[in-house]
């Protein structure tokens, strides 16, 4: 059997961007035209392509909180929350009446923007199941495969599900419409019954899909790409917010009384974790899996390389075989980003070309380690300086200097060069500059933080000024990466333990190497030696926020971590961007936002259940704070 488009086109054709709600009324339940859909591996196939259709893009702010509902990305306070739905969640706007983000059903509700049929696609996962032998002259392989993606999309809308809305409804069969209500209205699993549930799915397709694809079917699901998940999954299920937190979950109960969360803490939830990460590492390493590193031959520094490995890994390549797992390959979220988030290159300001919104937050860029591996205020060499102020002679602050490869391939800061437009810019930021503060208030399309986003912008995206058009990079988004794996495992390895095993630093440094990084051993060395206890859970948490900044994971971290209370309610900061000057605009100031900060815990750690799902489903309740 031989797919017929390869996924770039699938996700933007098939899958489509808008309008997700009708992608199969094509074929009906109950219907002939359903009938029709088993009797030919062609017309299967088409079916099994639309099975792919509700996975949300991440990166895209209308979809899903993922990107920017964190504290390391944001745009201009300029935009209500109806056009940037991520700040719901960042001013308490979220409530079952009015929730922006709607994963569960085909039903948007008055303020929210998106909508995704996924319990509707996991019953059509099922009918797969259920119907794949009919299809005549199937192989046996082909029968496999299409039953390991069903199982694999079972497994990942549920987890979906389960990390946005916390316990859930489990879609074990395609329930008919004509059920009896105690089939069809059934209460909220346990989390941990969800979890186990999620995992076996994810264990099963495993073993029937493929280790690796083709290339013309990239982006199907594999065995590598389901044992990732799984790690995932278990490392959010062993994580303190989820793991015997009594404090906020002890009245969090079923209408029958049923407990939703477990109330006491399991140590070995962080073995499975860890075994867990091993298993997709050694999968993924044995069918070709690496860190991407940039082939080209020209001699330079370790630190330059490891600045154009860690950059080029995510524009270089059209889809990094080498490292990405799952990624999303839908032209118009590339385009959007590579639009609203390019820094602005002509002036009077003009929307249609770069737009310099989406920015990293100084929280962000505060984050990133010296260019020896350390925290800034642990390095010997930067903890005594005085990060915010320029120093004699120079153009920008300390804080952009000497700072880690990872740091100038992600953020572009003002005096800073970026390769964009054809060309190698130096950003100027200041108000009145080219990058800078237009100084109209009205003006929806400017920097928050005085920051330019640097990640997924490549050289060679230009807008051309007599066309009026923009020449975009073709390229895919990260839903999971190998470096996530190693991550993984390193936490649940200390957490298991409490301290750091070899395979661990192994891990960590291959990560540290890609990177133009001393490795983690040497670095610490530097200041005394590896931490211990909570200050290692610290370094560690900044360990992966600082590989995977402006992936979406930042989001979900602070939340499974229970620092989300702590870290989202602070106000955010950024330079003056009304400032002419150096002087004047290297002032470290509260930043402008459309709201006030409303960080509700444990209320904002979940979604809101929308209020169609709970009046049609009796037995369902609200997440805690709702």
């Amino acid at each position: 059997m031989k797919r017929n488009r390869y996924i770039l086109a699938l996700l933007l054709t098939t899958i489509g961007f808008t309008a997700c709600n009708k992608y199969l009324d094509v074929v009906p339940e109950g219907t002939a035209s359903l009938d029709d859909v088993w009797k030919s591996e062609q017309q299967c196939q088409q079916f099994v392509n639309t099975l792919y259709s509700q996975i949300p893009p991440t990166f895209y702010h209308t979809f899903t909180p993922d990107w920017l509902a964190g504290d390391d990305m944001i745009t201009s306070p300029k935009g209500t929350t109806r056009w940037y739905p991520y700040k719901s969640l960042l001013y308490g706007e979220e409530t079952p009446n009015n929730s922006y983000f709607q994963l569960m059903g085909s039903k948007a509700g008055t303020t929210g923007s998106t909508s995704h049929a996924i319990y509707r696609t996991i019953r059509y996962c099922h009918l797969l199941l259920e119907n794949v032998s009919k299809v005549p002259s199937l192989s046996q392989q082909n029968s496999n495969y299409w039953k390991g993606e069903a199982l694999f999309l079972i497994a990942y809308y549920h987890h979906l599900l389960l990390q946005y809305y916390g316990p859930i409804v489990l879609e074990k069969s395609n329930i008919s419409l004509n059920a009896p209500e105690e089939q069809m209205y059934v209460p909220r699993s346990t989390y941990d019954e969800c979890v186990d549930y999620i995992a076996t799915k994810y264990d099963e397709a495993a073993v029937l899909l493929p280790p690796t694809r083709p290339t013309n079917e990239l982006g199907y699901a594999t065995g590598v790409m389901a044992k990732a998940y799984k790690s995932r999954l278990l490392l959010m299920a062993a994580s303190p917010q989820y793991n015997g937190n009594a404090a906020d979950y002890a009245e969090f109960k079923n209408k029958n009384g049923k407990a939703l969360m477990n109330l006491t803490y399991d140590p070995d939830k962080w073995v499975r974790a860890r075994d867990a990460a091993q298993d997709a590492i050694e999968m993924a390493e044995a069918n070709g899996y690496r860190l991407y590193t940039n082939p080209s031959g020209t001699a330079i520094s370790m630190f330059d390389q490891g600045e154009r490995n860690y950059h080029d890994a995510f524009c270089e390549p059209a889809f990094n075989t080498d490292e990405f797992i799952h990624a999303l390959g839908n032209p118009t979220v590339i385009q959007t980003i590579q639009h609203t988030g390019g820094p602005r290159v002509v002036l009077p300001y003009n929307t249609a070309s770069f737009r310099g919104n989406y920015v990293p937050t100084m929280e962000a860029v505060e984050m990133y380690y010296s260019k020896n591996g350390l925290p800034m205020d642990v390095d010997p060499e930067t903890r005594t300086l005085d990060l915010y102020a320029v120093a004699p002679g120079d153009s920008t602050v300390r804080l952009h200097r000497n700072r880690e490869p990872r740091f100038y391939a992600s953020v572009g800061f003002d005096r800073g060069k970026m390769a964009f437009n054809n060309d190698t810019l130096i950003l100027r930021c200041r108000a009145g500059e080219l990058q800078g503060d237009l100084n109209n208030d009205n003006a929806e399309y400017q920097s928050a933080s005085g920051y330019v986003l640097k990640k997924f912008m490549h050289k060679s995206v230009y807008w051309n000024n007599t066309t009026k058009a923009i020449t975009f990079k073709t390229m895919v988004l990260p839903y999971l990466r190998l470096a996530e794996l190693y991550l993984n495992y390193a936490e649940a390895d200390f957490e298991a333990s409490g301290t750091l095993s070899q395979t661990s630093l192994n891990h960590l440094n291959k990560i540290r190497t890609r990177s133009g990084l001393p490795n983690f051993e040497a670095s610490w060395a530097l200041a005394g030696g590896i931490p211990t206890g909570d200050a290692l859970r610290k370094v560690m948490h900044q360990e992966r926020s600082v590989e995977l900044l402006m992936e979406g994971r930042r989001y979900h971290d602070l939340r499974r971590w229970k620092e989300a209370n702590v870290v989202m309610n602070k106000k955010p900061q950024s330079w003056n961007l009304k400032g002419r000057t150096m002087a004047d605009f290297y002032k470290r100031v509260p930043m402008q936002e459309s709201g006030t900060r409303i960080f509700e815990h444990p209320k904002t750690v979940w979604l809101a259940i929308p209020i169609d799902e709970l009046n049609v489903n009796y037995n369902l309740v609200k997440n805690p704070g709702y």
